[in-house]
């Protein structure tokens, strides 16, 4: 049998694989940070809705 035949030698590559490329597009995620640039709306804790009605 050949290594690449063995299946526990496969099996280690392929999540060895899995480990690379997570890693990377982990990288890259960091590196390029969150797309989403827009301020949030701020919620505060008062309300600004009139709600005296509602008990």
């Amino acid at each position: 049998m050949t290594a690449p035949s063995r299946p526990g030698v496969r099996i280690a590559a392929f999540a060895a694989g899995l480990a690379v490329v997570f890693g990377a597009t982990f990288g890259i995620g960091r590196a390029v940070g969150p797309w989403d640039t827009d301020p949030q709306p701020s919620h505060g804790t008062v309300m600004q809705h009139d709600q005296e009605g509602m008990h």
